[in-house]
């Protein structure tokens, strides 16, 4: 193989390496050099996770993003359900009420939700929400 040696190419050459470094920012893009979030702020549920703790028959989950949650129990009568807010959108998730025979019993789209007449037994729920989003859904029985 035989290299050809020509200035003009050399300088083009050079010219254009010139030019990208010209064009390189002179300050660090927004949000650069800033603290990585505290360990409060970064803790939380992995996308699609969640985790059901039951205590005196108050059933709360804690999770984020889709997914479906555990099974739990409830007793027949009435339950008050609460979703939080997502902090990453302000938005509450979207969540549908199962039976522990896959029957679906109700989408809920409301912070505060009223169970009325349930059978008792168990239950889960299919939660839908952003994969940045952390929410807490709270089950009452009254």
């Amino acid at each position: 193989m035989m290299l050809v040696r020509t200035p003009g190419l050399a300088l083009a050459l050079a010219l254009a390496v010139l030019a990208v470094v010209a064009c390189e920012p002179t300050s660090p893009p927004p949000g650069a050099g800033t603290a990585p979030p505290s360990a409060a702020e970064s803790a939380g549920p992995s996308p699609g996770t969640s985790t059901v703790t039951v205590t005196d028959g108050v059933v709360e989950i804690l999770g984020a993003g889709n997914g479906n949650t555990d099974e739990f129990e409830l007793p027949a009568g009435n339950a008050e359900m609460n979703v939080s807010t997502c902090a990453s959108n302000q938005v509450i998730p979207f969540v549908t009420l199962y039976d522990g025979d896959d029957n679906k019993l109700g989408l809920i789209v409301d912070a505060v939700y009223q169970m009325r007449n349930l059978e008792g037994g168990k239950y889960y729920l299919a939660v839908a929400a952003n994969p940045d989003c952390v929410w807490t859904i709270t089950l009452t029985p009254e």
